[in-house]
């Protein structure tokens, strides 16, 4: 089955083969890049809200059990804390051990975008990226998408990233998800020689663990 602008599934052609890119970390800049996908039967508008809803991530995020929301842009009303929003500043306590869950790494992020069919955002749009680049899903009416960056704290100083979840819809079939992060800066050398594997690994798990909670909220 071919990849298209209406995100089919194609393990052929998704990741692509030249790599992946982001906006904040392109290719030409990227050090690596890990990536993970599934095919969830859940509609892609309640994969985003899962996504987006940090505080029930102890419910089925093992790599990422307990996020801390440092700071939320103006507007965002207290009902909506728990939920990540354009512009949101945030920890994430990963958990690299599975064997040590109490051991967490800190990542603080921002929120770079946030994109829905009902409001559509410009933030991939506008880097006119080549017809030919398919790391993204292009149309805007057949996705959900958040994405974020690393901001703030030490690793910061010598370390990029960007990390997109494209959530796409295939109507009755539920919806695919693409996860992929790039990393760049000097200190993504050290990240690649000793986290690469484990990294692959825990973005694939997160897939898994995502798909086995949306399906899961899907039927209750």
């Amino acid at each position: 089955m071919s990849s298209d602008q209406t995100g089919s599934i194609s393990s052929s052609t998704w990741p692509p083969s030249d790599g992946i890119t982001t906006i904040v970390v392109p290719r030409k800049s990227a050090i690596f890049t890990i990536h993970g996908s599934t095919h969830i039967a859940a509609p892609a508008s309640l994969v985003l809200q899962i996504v987006r809803n940090v505080a029930g991530y102890p419910k089925w995020n093992t790599f990422c059990p307990r996020v801390t929301i440092q700071s939320q842009p103006q507007g965002v009303v207290p009902a909506e804390n728990h939920l990540l929003h354009k512009d949101t500043r945030f920890t994430f306590h990963v958990v690299m051990d599975s064997s040590k869950p109490s051991k967490n790494m800190d990542a603080q992020q921002r929120v770079t975008d946030l994109s829905t069919p009902e409001e559509p955002s410009d933030y991939v749009a506008r880097e006119n990226l080549p017809a030919e680049d398919t790391s993204f899903v292009r149309d805007s009416t057949k996705v959900y998408r958040i994405s974020w960056t690393t901001a703030g704290g030490f690793a910061s100083r010598g370390l990029k990233t960007e990390r997109f979840h494209d959530i796409i819809d295939l109507g009755e079939q539920g919806c695919e998800v693409r996860t992929w992060e790039s990393q760049g800066g000097i200190l993504a050398r050290a990240v690649k020689y000793y986290y690469k594997d484990l990294l692959m690994e825990k973005f694939q798990l997160w897939c898994d663990e995502l798909k086995a909670e949306a399906e899961k909220v899907n039927k209750d």
